[in-house]
């Protein structure tokens, strides 16, 4: 999929449109266990620096024509797909301009085309990846986003919930890294692994219960996939997880500051 979304960007847009384009997050990891990576609730993350950030926006033609682009080319190389990877595409150039916009440690990122990684996003100083990671933490967001979810699930059942579930991902998957960041692991520790990795290191640290509701997310995320998104226990069960984990950090945010 990766390979297809690139292909699909160049073709579509043209080379001579680009700064680069890179691939990071779960999809570039090993994968030591069924954490490390869950069909459709993982992303297989594109980042694009274009020279003229606006090139899509408001372009709802040229959207739709990259986006068939690369599934037709996906469906040619993988005709009979275990699942469908689901591509994220994001056009960095604004938050490239933001300090507390974090790079992937090194090898925890690929430039796929165009200038080098670490020119466009050089690496922090480590101390600057605490206080942001322990800052963010410290954000009551996760919480207001929590103290909503009750009337937005009530009426979403079965397969309705994954749309939740999608919302939660995002705010679930940095948290065991910003977790650690915070409790004095350094850069690579905390951001360099798999998640297998992550819960490993927080069990460390003294954090089974993070440890245990992070994987659980994912596990659940797994259950309910094999399901054929069928069994809403499961997507339950990995609401209830993720509520914990984005708590938990909080905790942790507020206690380390």
């Amino acid at each position: 999929m990766r390979q297809s979304v690139l292909e699909a960007l160049l073709a579509n847009l043209g080379a001579g449109q680009f700064v680069g384009i890179y691939a990071h997050g779960s999809s570039l990891k090993r994968w030591r266990s069924p954490i490390d990576y869950v069909p459709e609730l993982s992303d297989v993350d594109v980042q694009v620096v274009l020279r003229n950030p606006e090139l899509l926006t408001g372009d709802l033609d040229r959207a739709l024509a990259i986006e068939a682009d690369y599934e037709c080319r996906f469906s040619q190389r993988v005709p009979d797909p275990l699942h469908l990877p689901r591509p994220q595409i994001q056009v960095i150039n604004r938050e490239l301009e933001i300090p507390e916009f974090l790079p992937s440690p090194p090898g925890c990122s690929q430039t796929l085309f165009g200038r080098p990684i670490n020119e466009v996003r050089p690496q922090p100083d480590p101390a600057f990846v605490v206080r942001v990671d322990r800052a963010t933490l410290q954000q009551t967001a996760n919480l207001e986003w929590i103290a909503k979810l009750p009337m937005w699930l009530i009426d979403r059942p079965g397969k309705y919930v994954w749309q939740a579930l999608r919302d939660m991902a995002w705010r679930v998957s940095p948290t065991g890294s910003r977790a650690l960041s915070a409790l004095g692991a350094g850069f690579e520790e905390a951001w360099g692994g798999d998640r297998t990795h992550i819960v490993e290191r927080l069990v460390v640290r003294g954090q089974e219960e993070l440890a245990a509701s992070y994987a659980a997310f994912y596990l659940g995320g797994w259950a309910f996939f094999l399901s054929g998104y069928g069994d809403a226990d499961s997507a339950r069960a990995v609401l209830k997880a993720g509520v914990r984990v984005l708590r938990i950090g909080h905790e942790i945010g507020c206690a380390t500051s």
